[in-house]
């Protein structure tokens, strides 16, 4: 292992290809430790994995430490390891996509200020005390709590950490969307008499750097964030929760393209740590595990106090009178009423903007933008046509099939529709959507402006739709969901269901009844009648029994290949090869494509699709490799290859 004083360690690097390198040096170094090492003409920060033999070829020297302990332990770097062996990607790669650069070069951090608050004790009803001794902190466990909207989930999950923190662990707590943060994190607050540390990318840098290193550290004991928030490492980690555990943002869409939840699990597996997710709309995925076996299922069928849930009411716009093309007679009603009594609702549109669809008169052709193959969509506000792929602002535009520069709108978002609430109910309207709430501290005033009742109506997009608790909301008005119910994904379905019954949980969550009404041009959807029924199993059954006919998981594995170029001819013939390549060498793979992107081009650049599916893990990874091989030696300038192991987003 030595010779001339000479030490050998082997570093993990954050670099797109590869990752593990050899280095030399006089000191002594612990695996998990952070050093700064040469890479060609550069310095690069890395972390030890193990000491290694001498190596035959020469060795460059490690040039300095950052820790006196190490702030990675061994069972994070098998962690990244196994995430990039599952994914197919460099562990390098994995390691550059979960921890940024500047965080893996930082060598200190102001101290966490552990801001006490007044403490709020809670009695847990009997359903929650008995699902929070059922999580045991010794050992790997895999709990699924279904339950339903405003049941109570998350003093389940608190229990749960107060106990592991009261055995010398920590908690991390995962939540799908940054705006459910500011919320409940003064819920978290309250129980713990002190406002936790908070991990997410929209933070500012030097409050992510506090955190980081003080749970790194183990000088605090629990961790709220998003995403990103799992690879902070931990020095004693005791539990992991993963709040709505069904949503799509948990996918990462860049590489490593990881799902949130499968990787929580893979980790408490390695730690030997429970792992709880939850969910008022389970994944199929989970569904399928809990009747595998592989999860424990804890049920919450009802909500506090007997809060009942709210009533929900299909309305078909086909055979409705409509007031301004955006809302129904019925709810109108139902919203002066609401206005009236002094109590709140929310109205949910998926669509921000204020018109969503631009046409031309003389034609009829939509205008599309010139980078991408889809539509754009007017806000109001900044008086632009916007590109909601690329982001380019339009402020002139003609037709570019015609020529012709006299255009309509079509189609109402957020800020057509709060205009028009503002116009019937003044000074009552609170719009939030991602333009008009872009920080988290704009998020936070806003919601926080509609927690004190400054306005009676909100309304918004999926920022509103989910985890929030507002007692004086008694309705809730669902304005658009055609759009996602036709979208062409087999995951459609799912989606929809889980959104409609999200948003509707915003309704009657305490003393005050609920009601919920839903606009669509599809009444007979089976999916809004399983929403109105409330009947949840025959909506899992209807849903995986359509999955399984169709060979879609969670009954076969699968990814999707993506090749891009600028010029379409060459990509598409470069996707037959791949395509070609693996049909002739890898066996026991299904091969479905190559076919063009439903959005074909996304800022200047085509896209092709090829799909595998497999019944094998193992054949499905050397499919990709042989595709990485193929498209090695075919590509030419630009081109790229992105591989989406179980994907979630197929447009």
């Amino acid at each position: 292992m030595e010779e001339s004083g000479k030490r050998y360690y082997n570093a993990l690097l954050p670099v797109p290809k590869g990752g593990i390198y050899t280095y030399s040096s006089d000191g002594s170094h612990r695996t998990g430790e952070r050093v700064v090492v040469p890479l060609g003409r550069r310095e690069i920060t890395g972390i030890i994995t193990e000491e290694c033999e001498k190596p035959e070829f020469q060795c460059r020297d490690i040039l300095m430490s950052y820790d006196e302990e190490p702030l990675f332990t061994p069972k994070w770097l098998e962690f990244i390891k196994k995430l990039a062996e599952y994914y197919c990607v460099p562990i390098g790669l994995a390691l550059h996509g979960v921890i940024s650069d500047k965080l893996l070069n930082l060598e200190n951090a102001r101290a966490f200020d552990k801001k006490i608050v007044p403490k709020k004790e809670i009695e847990l009803t009997d359903v929650q005390k008995e699902i929070a001794a059922k999580i045991e902190t010794d050992r790997f466990s895999r709990h699924l709590i279904y339950g339903i909207t405003g049941s109570g989930k998350t003093e389940v999950y608190l229990e749960a950490a107060k106990r592991v923190i009261a055995e010398g662990g920590q908690a991390i707590y995962i939540v799908p969307e940054i705006s459910l943060t500011p919320q409940l994190t003064e819920r978290i607050a309250g129980r713990f008499g002190y406002m936790p540390p908070v991990f997410h990318s929209k933070m500012d840098l030097k409050s992510r750097e506090t955190a980081f290193l003080s749970f790194a550290r183990g000088e605090t004991d629990f961790l709220i964030g998003a995403r990103s928030a799992l690879f902070v490492p931990a020095k004693k980690p005791g539990i992991i929760i993963v709040d709505e555990e069904h949503e799509p943002g948990f996918k990462q869409e860049e590489a490593p393209p990881y799902h949130l939840r499968d990787m929580a699990v893979l980790y408490a597996s390695i730690l030997n740590i429970p792992v709880v997710m939850g969910s008022a709309t389970p994944s199929a995925e989970s569904v399928y595990n809990v009747r595998a076996g592989k999860y424990i299922l804890h049920k919450m069928p009802e909500r506090p106090k007997n809060a009942a849930l709210p009533d929900i009411e299909i309305i078909d716009v086909k055979n409705c009178d409509m007031i301004e093309g955006v809302i129904s007679e019925p709810l109108y009603d139902r919203l002066s009423e609401t206005v009236r009594k002094g109590e709140q609702a929310i109205l949910f549109l998926n669509r921000k903007g204020y018109s969503t669809s631009i046409f031309c008169k003389k034609c009829g052709e939509p205008v599309m933008c010139a980078n991408c193959s889809v539509g754009l969509v007017y806000f109001k506000s900044k008086n632009v046509c916007s590109c909601r792929y690329c982001g380019t602002d339009y402020r002139r535009l003609s037709c570019a099939a015609c020529g012709g520069n006299e255009l309509t709108e079509w189609g109402a978002g957020t800020e057509k529709v709060a205009e028009f609430m503002e116009s019937m109910f003044p000074g009552k309207v609170l719009r939030i959507d991602t333009e008009n709430a872009s920080t988290v501290n704009r998020l936070s005033s806003a919601l926080k402006a509609f927690e004190k009742k400054e306005a009676q109506i909100l309304v918004g997009t999926q920022l509103v739709a989910k985890g929030l608790h507002f007692p004086s909301v008694t309705l809730v008005g669902v304005l658009g969901i055609d759009n996602m119910l036709a979208m062409p994904d087999f995951r459609a379905s799912e989606r929809a269901y889980q959104l409609l019954v999200q948003v509707s949980g915003r309704a009657g969550r305490e003393e005050l009844k609920g009601r919920v009404y839903i606009q669509t041009a599809a009444p007979d959807n089976p999916v809004l009648r399983f929403v109105e029924t409330g009947d949840a199993e025959a909506f899992y059954e209807y849903e995986l029994a359509r999955r399984e006919a169709a060979g879609f998981p969670p009954y076969m594995k699968m990814a999707r290949l993506l090749i891009t170029h600028r010029d379409a001819a060459k990509c598409r013939e470069a996707a037959k090869a791949v395509a070609k390549a693996i049909k002739d060498e890898a066996g026991g793979v299904s091969v479905l494509g190559p076919a063009d992107a439903d959005i074909f081009k996304v800022k200047n650049r085509h896209r092709v699709s090829i799909l595998l599916k497999s019944a094998a893990n193992g054949a499905l990874n050397r499919a990709i490799e042989t595709a990485d091989a193929a498209f090695e030696k075919l590509k030419c300038g630009s081109m790229l290859l992105k591989t989406d192991k179980d994907p979630y987003f197929m447009n």
